[in-house]
Parts: structure tokens; sequence; C-alpha cells
């Protein structure tokens, strides 16, 4: 394994050094095409959802040879990696707190994300407060606003590690999204498929629509006007209609409305365009998952609209995202926490879900 990573590094700085982005992570490959394209929805859905199933292309380039240290082959594989951060005011902040760089850059665990934390006096090169760090897992976690309200955008780098996990007793009774991350050795959770709710006493056992876990498929399409995020075996994710089954290629799928990117491009809103919590699942260019979630219904976070939501991952290179369930169901969980203020106050762990978006810790080996 460490010949492995070894090698792995050293291609990482070969393509540094030759300008190339890499804007696909190692794990991941070119999407291949799933379905034929579907045609633009009736104008009065405003939910226009194309098929979407090719991931960005890389450049390729030849580099020239070089030699460097392993600490500078691992300083600049971190960066390359954690491409949010500012190399010159990461390292910075590392001097001035050297008890989390005790163990090199791969060693650096630091999570001032829970509701009781205030955050980290370090900054994204977009302008946001960082509120987590876990490198040896590839989490970072912020702290964002959308039209004044606050809320997490959690950025995970490795997509073979997301999975979407449903309740013990889906059909009966659903499950806090701390239980099924747990449960299933997640370390960073949100929201998935929204449930049947009347008179807003669901208790989250009957899901709405149609869910793909681990190849296992649940519940019934909602349809055409619906879109579905599927998380594909070569860990791109794409964005299409709800109507059918999903792909054969698709091993985690889920349900909702609106589409936020197709391929970069903001879709139109639809309904929801109030001030609401909100909750989001999408990927970058480069294969992260991103994980939003803003607070609502308070006097200093009203929430905001779906377009809001977009605007954010587009800053964060979002590529291909999804609204999921918002309202009281919005929430984001990591390490044993919510780090999400649930809008109803008596039950700030959030409601019984039927299933969740969880990303998982690193195996042995790793």
């Amino acid at each position: 394994m460490k010949q492995l990573a070894l090698f792995l590094s050293v291609l990482v700085l070969l393509s540094l050094l030759a300008g190339c982005a890499g804007d696909q992570s190692p794990e991941t490959t070119a999407a291949p095409a799933t379905t034929a394209p579907i045609p633009t929805l009736a104008p009065e859905t405003e939910n226009t959802v194309p098929s979407s199933t090719e991931a960005p292309e890389p450049e390729t380039t030849t580099v020239p040879e070089t030699t460097l240290s392993p600490e500078e082959l691992e300083r600049l594989e971190f960066y390359h990696l954690f491409r949010q951060l500012d190399p010159d005011e990461t390292d910075r902040w590392l001097a001035e707190n050297p008890q989390y760089f005790e163990n090199g850059y791969f060693g650096i665990a630091v999570n001032e994300a829970w509701l009781t934390d205030s955050g980290l006096d370090l900054y994204t090169t977009q302008g946001d407060q960082v509120l987590a760090i876990d490198a040896e897992n590839g989490i970072l976690i912020l702290r964002v606003y959308a039209a004044g309200s606050r809320g997490v955008l959690a950025i995970a780098k490795h997509p073979s590690r997301l999975h979407l996990c449903v309740s013990q007793n889906l059909g009966t009774m659903g499950e806090k999204i701390g239980s099924i991350a747990q449960r299933n050795n997640g370390l960073l959770a949100m929201t998935g498929s929204g449930f049947l709710d009347p008179e807003g006493r669901g208790n989250g056992g009957e899901m709405a629509g149609a869910c793909r876990s681990d190849g296992k498929d649940y519940g019934t399409p909602f349809g055409w006007n619906y879109a579905r995020f599927e998380l594909l075996e070569n860990n791109w994710a794409v964005v299409t209609h709800a109507d059918g089954s999903p792909s054969q290629y698709t091993t985690d799928s889920m349900e909702f409305e609106p589409a936020l990117l197709i391929d970069g491009e903001t879709q139109p809103p639809g309904i929801w365009t109030g001030e609401n919590p909100r909750a989001c699942i999408g990927q970058t260019k480069h294969g992260e998952i991103l994980m939003l979630g803003i607070e609502g219904r308070f006097d200093d976070s009203p929430g905001c609209s779906v377009t809001e939501c977009a605007k954010i991952m587009l800053n964060y290179d979002g590529w291909n995202a999804i609204n999921v369930d918002g309202g009281t169901t919005a929430i984001v969980w990591y390490r044993g926490e919510p780090i999400l203020r649930c809008s109803n106050r008596s039950t700030p762990d959030g409601r019984y879900l039927p299933n969740a978006w969880v990303y998982t810790k690193a195996e042995d080996g790793e």
C-alpha cells in the first residue's frame, strides 16, 4: 500500500507541475452513456431535467520528471485534494496551531463544526469559514450563507464512500439520521428521500417515490416531473427524470425535485422559490460529493430558495445536483452530532427518515 500511495502521489505531482488540474479524482472515470436524451418537459412544470450521463473529460499532457522529498510530495498531494484551501494561508494556520500538524498533512483532524463550536480562523479561497478538516477521510466542512441564511457545506472527497442507506424498518417506521449513519459506519450524513407525512404526523416509514440502496430497489418512481440523483458504479453522479428504473450502472439513487444543476448549468427552480430550510446533494466536476444544508424558520436564518443553493454549489465547482427533502426534515450530521439547526426546536436531531445519504469511514489499509 505504501508503494502504491507513493506512486499515486508522484502522478498527482506530475499533473500539477504541468498545470493540469486533473478534474477527476483518482477513483473516478468517465461515466458511460446510460440513457437516450430526454426531451424537454411541458412548460407548465418548470422542471426541465435532461439526462446527464457524461462526466467532464480531464486534460492530458506530457509532464517533466522531477525529484521532491516525501514531505514536499505530501504537501502537493494534500493541496491537490483539498483544492478549496489556499496553501499559504493554511500553512500559516498550521504554524499557529501545530497540535493539528503533528502527523503531517494527512494527519490533520480538527472538528469545530458542531452547533456549540465557532469554527476555525481559516477560510477557503471562495471566502467561506472552515469548520472541520478530516484529511484521512477526505472531509472539508464549511460555514456558508444563502441570502443571509446560515448553512453548512460538506465536501467529501471520495465518492466511493457515499451510500444511500435505508432505515431498519422501512415500510413501517423511519429512523433518525444519526442512527442510520452510525449503523452504517458513517462519519457524515444528510437527508435523503421524502416520505408520506399527512398533517405533519408521518413517522418516516412510508417513503415517497423510489430509491436504490446498494443495488436494491425500494418504492415506486414518482414519474416524469420529478428528478432522480443517481450514483454510478464508477463514482460519478448523474441527474435525470424519475420515470422508469435507474440505469443498470446505478448503485444508489433517490428522487425529489427540482434538479439544481445539470452538467454545470443551473436549472429552473419551479415552485421552490420561497424562504425555507433546504437540503441539497450534488457532485463537483472533480468528482467530490457536496452536501449542503441551509437553516430556516429562525429569526436570524429564515431560509432560502433552491436557486440560492445552486449558486453555492456552483461556487464550489458543482456539476450535477438535486434538491432533497427540506423543511423540518433538512439535517446534516457529522461525527455523532447534527451540525445544522433543525427548524423544529423540539426535535434538534431531526425527524424519522426513510433513508439517508451516508459517507463512510476509511477502511483499514486505505
